[in-house]
């Protein structure tokens, strides 16, 4: 069996366009399968705002291999072993939050490649092998080449020094934080606000100049729309407790109608 290839980091290099989803609640192995068989690109375990565990992460996982869709995590922060330790449970790839400056990228790269490309301690991840043997060289390589690395841009710094974080190489996606983002420049879910427009496009231009996907976290389909034809291309589209919130209100709002004075 050969070791599972990055399929969302393909279709991007070739100039693609993925759409993925957020898991914060769900965190049984049924979630990867679930989502999969709806046909998304990519799934992000948020372990940034939940209180998903390590081990929960490696069954997800593992069931995340015998899946097309790319499993990637969002880490609480860039410190080297919390983005080594989820790579060595198989994740495909990370999403970092907060990364404002070009130390904070180089940081990133060495502590997620391994030798000639960076220094991360070499583990040979038993998931991600699905139990096989693999000469070690051999996955190395492969680790290398199919890791996926989505840096989030999120305050007005970032967006200013965008060129400097994109044009160190290893860089495969944005996700650009829209709330975050607001209230570092003082204009706190003012989402819609032409200084946010403007810092989108400043960061679409940048990705374009340097090779990278744009990308951003969006919950409504207007504003998919409207950044997918100004170029965005890595779009995660809500999470699971708003998608499963609405479909709840949308199926009893049908039902209670079915009720002639009790809707």
């Amino acid at each position: 069996m050969a070791l599972k290839k990055n399929r969302v980091k393909r279709i991007l290099k070739e100039g693609g366009v993925c759409f993925g989803t957020m898991l914060r609640i769900l965190k049984v192995p049924h979630a990867v399968s679930l989502f999969s068989a709806s046909g998304w690109d990519y799934l992000i375990m948020d372990m940034e705002h939940n209180d998903c565990d390590l081990e929960s992460l490696s069954a997800l996982s593992l069931v995340a291999k015998y899946e097309e869709t790319t499993f990637l995590v969002r880490v609480p922060d860039k410190h080297y072993f919390q983005m080594a330790q989820v790579l060595d449970l198989g994740l495909e790839g990370l999403i970092l939050p907060r990364v404002d400056t070009p130390d904070q990228v180089n940081h990133i790269l060495q502590s997620t490649r391994y030798f000639p490309l960076g220094s991360r301690g070499a583990s040979i991840s038993n998931v991600a092998t699905l139990f096989r043997s693999y000469p070690a060289l051999d996955y190395l390589k492969w680790a290398n080449q199919e890791t996926m690395i989505v840096i989030q841009i999120e305050s007005q710094e970032a967006v200013e020094n965008v060129d400097q974080l994109l044009s160190i190489e290893g860089i495969d996606a944005v996700m650009i934080g829209p709330f975050d983002l607001s209230q570092s420049m003082g204009i706190p879910g003012q989402l819609k606000d032409p200084r946010m427009e403007e810092a989108f496009q400043k960061v679409i231009d940048g990705c374009n100049r340097h090779g990278v996907a744009p990308g951003v976290h969006l919950t409504n389909f207007d504003d998919v729309e409207k950044w997918l034809s100004r170029g965005m291309r890595f779009i995660t589209f809500q999470y699971d407790i708003s998608m499963l919130v609405e479909a709840s209100r949308e199926k009893i709002g049908r039902l209670r109608e079915m009720v002639p004075g009790q809707a």
